[in-house]
């Protein structure tokens, strides 16, 4: 009997010494990317580590700075409205929910020009409203655990066309 209390602490004692795997959470990849058709900035992401971390689902909140340029066009879009576009910046940020799935997650995260108060150039009767050019900086990727943010590049472009709805 004496044995097997001896046998069974030691065994104790070496599980109790082995590190808890999965829950050391690590970005594998967060590869951002602006998309010239909507002006969207966006990170696609591989999280892992979060075996043990007790969550389903986790809420990543992607925050950035940006700066856009908008001007007015005819009804028909395709000509400018005479004037000089209007440009502004802010800030603004998003979330999405990704399921955590065998000690991980992967997902994409979005942050379009619809979350942000754009310049107004004061298009008026049917003129419409395009953005011409986003730039979005100083983003950072939040995964509501306190990993920190892998670094995020500044993107953006210039010369687009794109309506706002």
């Amino acid at each position: 009997m004496r044995r097997l209390v001896t046998i069974v602490t030691l065994c104790m004692a070496v599980l109790a010494s082995i590190p808890a795997w999965g829950d050391s959470p690590k970005y594998h990849s967060a590869d951002p990317n602006f998309d010239p058709a909507t002006a969207c900035y966006s990170v696609k992401l591989v999280e892992t580590g979060l075996g043990n971390s007790g969550f389903s689902s986790l809420t990543y909140t992607l925050s950035c700075s940006a700066s856009f340029a908008a001007t007015c066009v005819t009804k028909n879009g395709k000509n400018f409205v005479q004037g000089t576009p209007k440009s502004g910046s802010g800030q603004a940020s998003t979330q999405t929910v990704l399921d955590v799935r065998n000690g991980g997650t992967r997902g994409t995260v979005t942050l379009c020009p619809s979350s942000f108060t754009l310049p107004d150039p004061g298009c008026s009767g049917s003129q419409k409203l395009y953005i011409i050019s986003a730039h979005y900086s100083n983003c950072t990727l939040d995964d509501s655990l306190g990993t920190a943010s892998p670094p995020l590049s500044d993107l953006g472009g210039d010369n687009l066309f794109i309506l706002v709805p």
